[in-house]
């Protein structure tokens, strides 16, 4: 008999069976039930004082908009991280000059202490990007060590630093007295000196400043340039790690090391909770590509080996996959088609761990090439201006929006709801982000078919409908929820159609 369905709330494009789904949620979830995080650029996301610079007020004005009690407008996600806060002479904020601090323009500690307040009300939790590579030139400590360099008095804060009086690679930069000192990234970013003691306890002191705040963890830049060896990185990022749980247990600490699967696989067994996965991401990841060779069979068989490898680093690994972020093309400027996009934010957003989202991805904004392109405003609506922040300086006008926020709420046909859909979704099954995955043998190779744990995921990965059997597939499930971009149904009967670029969520028959 074909069961009842019941259309989800304001979500025209799911349809979800919730008699007999899970209800459990996995320890290492943020707080909110979804465990997805959103990634914020402050100074393009809502600005509150009108000086045309986004600020911490600005996110707390907003926050109901992320997620709220009602999740009436609300993406529903359950964490976000905020890109560098600290003071810094340059708009990206990655070189620090006080790490004890907000910066002045985008607002006051009280602000940022209400923000985490509004976040726990809300169920969202907080990390913050923990900058410990590198420091401003402009930082006191910077200052004070090449004062020290100039005058040859007793080194204190040259220990912080590597200072040598020879030039030993591109990456050395000259200072006073003949001295050179390290910055691999830019000259203004001097690289901080972890053989040092007293440098490790300046590290360990802001981590306690921050946790204490009450900030959830830390997502850490340039995680594999500490040292110049994996395994001395891997040795830091233990004794930080245990540092912050000494502080907070459940702390979350996911890294960014930008390079391919092996190197990701190692850090894994670093103490980190979560490494993002930046081979699936991007116009050339694994993601894309699938995607684009509408090979859904590879993609699921690439989703179980990589869940396996990191879990044998680490049995509670945390998968963090995403599309784009702050560095990298935005995903909207390759993935043209409007289906398209909708397929690839269910694929990411159905994937164990903690999916993260790019602010401003649910609306299909664009940017690529240099960094201030990826960083431009949120649209909040296309005809009222109030609290749209200044693109940042340099970067370029990116490709108009179909809508803002407030048209794309009204739209239910929008990518905006369609994830709002998906991770609505997510909540509803909590198995999706804790299970162990193993790729299923699906009728086509161009449906991407998985046991994400008590639950079967699938996605069309190509223009052409598809006939599922059930029974053939994962005996003793039915279907349990679906997303179509193209507004098609799925019967749930036990052999269905998956339409075009459509997603399906399988659950044990009742």
């Amino acid at each position: 008999m074909r069961q009842a369905v019941k259309r989800y709330p304001a979500l025209l494009l799911v349809l979800l069976l919730l008699l007999g789904a899970c209800s459990q949620t996995g320890s290492i979830q943020p707080s909110g039930g979804s465990g997805i995080y959103y990634e914020i650029f402050v100074g393009s996301f809502y600005d509150s004082d009108g000086d045309g610079l986004g600020d911490l007020q600005g996110i707390i004005s907003k926050l109901d908009y992320l997620n709220n009690e009602s999740g009436e407008e609300s993406l529903g996600v359950s964490g976000i991280w905020l890109m560098p806060i600290n003071p810094s002479p340059s708009y990206h904020k990655y070189d620090v000059t006080d790490y004890y601090a907000i910066d002045p323009a985008y607002g006051t500690m009280e602000d940022f202490e209400q923000l985490i307040a509004e976040c726990e009300k809300r169920g969202i939790d907080v990390i913050i990007d923990l900058v410990v590579n590198h420091s401003s030139s402009q930082h006191p400590w910077f200052l004070a060590a090449v004062d020290e360099v100039k005058t040859g008095a007793e080194p204190k804060y040259q220990n912080y630093y590597h200072f040598s009086q020879e030039k030993e690679s591109a990456d050395w930069y000259s200072t006073a007295g003949g001295w050179y000192y390290e910055a691999i990234f830019w000259s203004e970013m001097p690289d901080l000196n972890m053989d040092s003691q007293e440098m490790r306890d300046e590290i360990a002191n802001i981590a306690a400043f921050w946790l204490d705040k009450g900030v959830k963890g830390f997502r850490l830049d340039a995680a594999k340039h500490i040292y110049d060896t994996r395994e001395e990185n891997l040795a830091f990022w233990q004794w930080f790690s245990g540092v912050c749980r000494g502080i907070k247990e459940d702390v979350f600490l996911v890294g960014e090391v930008w390079s391919g699967e092996n190197e990701i696989y190692a850090y894994y067994g670093s103490g980190l909770d979560a490494l993002f996965n930046f081979p699936f991401s991007g116009s050339d990841g694994i993601i894309n590509g699938s995607v684009r060779t509408k090979d859904g069979a590879t993609l699921a068989s690439n989703l179980e080996r990589f869940m396996k490898n990191i879990r044998e680093r680490n049995p509670d690994a945390i998968h963090a996959p995403f599309l784009s972020n702050h560095d990298t093309d935005r995903s909207a400027g390759y993935i043209v088609d409007p289906h398209r996009r909708k397929l690839q934010a269910a694929i990411y957003l159905l994937m164990p761990g903690i999916p993260f989202v790019y602010y401003g991805e649910e609306l299909g904004i664009t940017g690529r090439g240099k960094d201030e392109n990826k960083r431009t405003a949120m649209i909040w609506s296309l005809t009222d201006r109030t609290g749209q922040t200044e693109n940042p300086s340099g970067a370029l006008e990116p490709e108009p929006v179909s809508g803002g926020v407030a048209e794309m709420l009204s739209d239910p046909d929008s990518l905006l709801h369609y994830y709002r859909a998906a991770i609505a979704l997510r909540t509803e099954f909590p198995s999706l982000q804790t299970g162990e995955v193993i790729a299923l043998k699906a009728p086509d190779r161009q449906v991407f078919a998985v046991m994400i744990g008590e639950v079967a995921v699938l996605h069309n990965l190509s223009g052409e409908s598809v006939e599922v059997d059930i029974q053939t597939l994962c005996p003793g499930m039915e279907l349990g929820a679906y997303l179509s971009p193209t507004g098609k149904e799925i019967d749930a009967n036990g052999t269905f159609i998956l339409p075009p670029y459509a997603s399906a969520v399988l659950k044990p028959a009742r």
